[in-house]
C-alpha cells in the first residue's frame, strides 16, 4: 500500500513539473497579460456562451478570456451497469492557458456504487486563431476507477476546431492504475451545433477498452475490459448556465458484453 501510494505521490510530482517545463517553453512572458490573453482568444464574440459545457466528462479546448471558471454536474442511470452515475468537475485557469481541474465520480464496477475524487492540470499548447486547431494536453488523477487499486493515472490529448456554428471535439486518452499493471486507452469525438445562442444539439460518442493487464487479481476486482456509449445531446443557455441531457446506447464488459441505456441530465455554469 505504502509502495503504491509512494508510486501515485512520484507520478503526480512529475506530472506537475512537466507541466512546470511545458508552461516555461510554451508561454512567452507576454501572455500573462491581459492584452496578450485578448489576442489569443478563439471564441468570438457571437459564440454562445458556454456552449462546450453541453459535453459530459469533457471540457472543450476553446480558450475564452472572458471565462474564469466553469463547472458541471451530470446524474443519470447507465442500463449497461445497472447503476446511477453521478459526475461533477469545476476547472479554473490558474494562469492563461493552465487550468486546475477538481470534482468527482460514481465508480463504473456494476452493482457497486462510490463517488470519489479526481483532479487534475490541463494545458492549452495550441489555439485556433494561431494554428488553425484548438489543443490542450492534461494530467488528471482518478478514483473512481480501478478504485480497489489505488485509483487511475490519465494523460490526455484533447482537440476541437470551430466551423461557424458547429464545434467538433476529439479525445485521446492513455491510462493506467495505480499499481501500473494494468493500461486503458479511450476515444471520443463530439460534435456541437449552436441554434441561436441558447440552444445547441449534437451527437457524443466514446469508447475505452483495456490495452493489456498483467494483474492477476483484474476479474476479482470486476474492472471493465470494454466501455462505450454514443447519443444525441442537447442544451440550452440561461445567461451563464446551461441545462443539458443525453440519451443513447451505453455498453460494459467484465465477464460479457451487457448493453443498455443511458440517460443523463446536467447543469453546468460558466464566471
Amino acid at each position: 500500500m505504502r509502495a503504491n501510494l509512494g508510486f501515485i505521490a512520484r507520478e503526480l510530482s512529475r506530472n506537475v513539473l512537466i507541466f512546470a517545463a511545458s508552461l516555461g517553453i510554451c508561454l512567452p512572458t507576454a501572455v500573462a497579460q491581459e492584452v496578450e490573453l485578448a489576442e489569443q482568444q478563439n471564441v468570438g464574440e457571437d459564440t454562445p456562451v458556454g456552449a462546450s459545457r453541453a459535453l459530459p466528462g469533457a471540457l472543450s479546448a476553446e480558450l475564452d478570456p472572458g471565462t474564469h471558471s466553469v463547472a458541471s454536474g451530470w446524474g443519470g442511470y447507465d442500463g449497461a451497469t445497472s447503476n446511477p452515475v453521478a459526475t461533477a468537475t469545476a476547472e479554473a485557469w490558474l494562469i492563461p492557458r493552465l487550468s486546475l481541474m477538481a470534482g468527482f465520480g460514481s465508480t463504473t464496477q456494476p452493482g457497486d456504487v462510490r463517488l470519489r475524487a479526481e483532479g487534475g492540470l490541463r494545458l492549452m499548447v495550441l489555439d485556433q486563431r494561431r494554428h488553425g486547431i484548438n489543443a490542450t494536453i492534461g494530467f488528471v488523477y482518478r478514483q473512481d476507477r480501478f478504485a480497489n487499486e489505488e485509483g487511475t493515472l490519465e494523460w490526455s490529448a484533447l482537440f476541437s476546431r470551430r466551423f461557424g456554428a458547429t464545434l467538433a471535439l476529439a479525445r485521446l486518452l492513455y491510462a493506467q492504475d495505480g499499481e501500473g499493471d494494468d493500461h486503458e486507452g479511450e476515444f471520443r469525438v463530439a460534435g456541437l451545433r449552436d441554434i441561436g445562442r441558447k440552444l445547441h444539439v449534437g451527437i457524443d460518442g466514446r469508447v475505452r477498452a483495456s490495452l493489456g493487464s498483467s494483474d492477476p487479481h483484474r476479474a476479482e476486482h470486476a474492472n471493465p475490459t470494454l466501455e462505450f456509449n454514443v447519443g444525441p445531446l442537447v442544451a440550452y443557455n440561461i445567461n451563464r448556465w446551461a441545462v443539458m441531457a443525453e440519451a443513447g446506447l451505453s455498453g460494459q464488459k467484465v465477464d460479457q458484453l451487457r448493453t443498455g441505456m443511458l440517460v443523463l441530465g446536467g447543469l453546468g455554469a460558466a464566471f
